[in-house]
């Protein structure tokens, strides 16, 4: 497991639960990680539980991965990851339907489509003033252009909820960076 890249174990995990009944698909930063990991490297893979959790019914499946219960987390000292897992599958408060599979050099698992996973980690930005996570989201526009387009982002963007003046003014900087990401050569 220690020469696993993050989505080949992500690939390893899911295949390993849903032989046990538990439907995954990785979300967060970790989603980011997974479509261009070059451009940000989180050290936890963030799985929600789409077959309703049951951390019993995980904790006993991922034991037959070697990974064993820290807090809230899964950690095995065969590899650098954790794993944590949540019970929705939401961006701010929409919930996420649409994935698409990955395939690695492990077997293949379900993740946010790009644009959801720029605007999940914009929601992190605007919601906690996580200036890391909009950073992130801008590296992962740049590095990603010829694969998607602003429409798409922006539908997935337009999708978060803007509560205060605060919010509005943290979308509107999001959207200047993202757009001119976007356009950079």
């Amino acid at each position: 497991m220690e020469e696993l890249t993050l989505s080949e174990l992500a690939a390893t995990v899911a295949s390993h639960l849903k032989r046990h009944g538990i439907e995954v698909v990785v979300v967060g930063g970790s989603a980011i990680t997974a479509h261009v990991p070059d451009v940000y490297t989180s050290m936890d893979i963030d799985f929600a539980v789409t077959t309703g959790i049951d951390r019993r019914k995980i904790s006993k499946a991922l034991r037959g991965l070697g990974f064993n219960e820290q807090g809230r987390v899964y950690a095995n000292p065969a590899t650098i990851y954790v794993l944590d897992f949540v019970a929705n599958i939401y961006i701010d408060q929409r919930a996420i339907t649409d994935y698409v599979d990955l395939r690695t050099a492990a077997g293949t698992f379900r993740v946010y489509r790009l644009e959801d996973a720029i605007a999940d980690r914009v929601a992190a930005f605007i919601h906690w003033s996580d200036s890391e996570s909009l950073d992130v989201a801008e590296r992962t526009v740049a590095a990603t252009k010829e694969r998607t387009s602003w429409d798409l982002i922006e539908t997935a963007l337009s999708q978060i909820e803007i509560l205060d003046a605060d919010a509005v003014a943290r979308m509107d900087l999001a959207r200047t960076r993202l757009r001119a990401a976007m356009e950079s050569v």
